[in-house]
């Protein structure tokens, strides 16, 4: 069994098969799900096929990103006597693009900091070895006990949302060693250059509007080095009305995707979009990414195009105002 992270009372290692029998008698105390939107399993055999697929799905998903582990929840364990405690760990909204921390104790062992000791464990873990730059979480607004765990946790409550069909309060914590700001045409090459032009002279990530007043471009760093960027050019089609705005250049480095990056830079350009009162952001996307943006809120305007020495592309825009 694979230890993931240790702590002075406890250690979270990767689910195992007989795991099953802990998430079946949790998930069927009403006190431990009342605030989850889960069911309690219909009998042992259930857990037992749930955990084998989360096993299974977790295991393809460690290879697919050459990991020894992916993102996941850990069972917690304490270390004095090997009892199974609750779990604890990350979990990947893709189509949002965001990470969550989530936890979930057995009622006999709440309230003797297990909880928290963990939680701040898999935020360090999450900062340190998989370098996300930001964690989200999610508690029920009567949920008073797991509230007080993240906000012990320095998550601080950013709004009331509907979530999982429950009111909840959305937690957020910003990693320290990522910035993002507002940056040069030419500081965006080192990431436009490999991810967009790849084996093509650097020349070929200028684009004509890069120096325009009316430009921005947006970089996001990790320690000073810059990850992830995108422009923001006054650009008009003649399929749309109203004062536009076109996105170009959108691209993170291969080893920072999945983290919600490319989420938190556009809807950064966004923000400043609407102060500027521009009321529609456009673009041509790259057809893989075609979920990615339509999960934040853009449409698919017409039919697939292909741009030379690029590939396949589709149109698509969002009304900012």
């Amino acid at each position: 069994m694979t230890t993931i992270l240790e702590t002075e009372r406890l250690y979270l290692r990767a689910f195992i098969y007989e795991d099953a029998v802990h998430l079946y008698e949790m998930n069927n105390d009403p006190d431990v799900i009342k605030y989850t939107g889960d069911s309690a399993f219909k009998n042992l055999k259930e857990a037992q096929g749930f955990i084998s697929e989360y096993i299974r799905l977790r295991t393809t998903a460690s290879i697919k990103a050459s990991l020894k582990v992916s993102l996941a929840r850990y069972a917690v364990i304490r270390k004095e006597d090997n009892v199974f405690l609750g779990w604890c760990g990350l979990k990947l909204h893709k189509e949002k693009g965001a990470v969550d921390i989530g936890f979930r104790f057995y009622k006999k062992h709440w309230k003797q900091g297990y909880a928290t000791e963990s939680a701040k464990a898999c935020i360090a873990y999450a900062f340190s070895d998989l370098q996300l730059p930001f964690l989200v979480a999610h508690a029920h607004v009567d949920n008073l006990q797991s509230r007080k765990i993240l906000e012990k946790c320095n998550m601080k409550n950013i709004r009331q949302i509907n979530y999982d069909d429950q009111p909840s309060i959305l937690y957020r914590l910003d990693n320290e060693d990522y910035s993002l700001r507002e940056i040069a045409a030419q500081d965006t090459w080192p990431v436009r250059h490999p991810v967009l032009r790849a084996g093509r002279p650097i020349e070929d990530v200028y684009m004509e509007a890069d120096e325009q007043a009316s430009t921005f471009h947006l970089g996001m760093y990790h320690n000073n080095s810059i990850v992830g960027v995108a422009s923001f050019m006054e650009d008009t089609h003649e399929e749309f009305t109203g004062i536009q705005t076109r996105l170009r250049g959108m691209a993170v480095l291969p080893e920072y995707r999945n983290k919600g990056i490319a989420a938190q830079i556009l809807k950064k350009g966004e923000e400043i979009l609407k102060e500027r009162e521009r009321t529609i952001l456009w673009f041509n996307a790259r057809t893989v990414a075609l979920d990615f943006y339509k999960n934040l809120g853009y449409k698919l305007i017409g039919e697939e195009f292909d741009i030379p020495q690029v590939g396949p592309h589709v149109r698509m825009k969002k009304d900012l105002l």
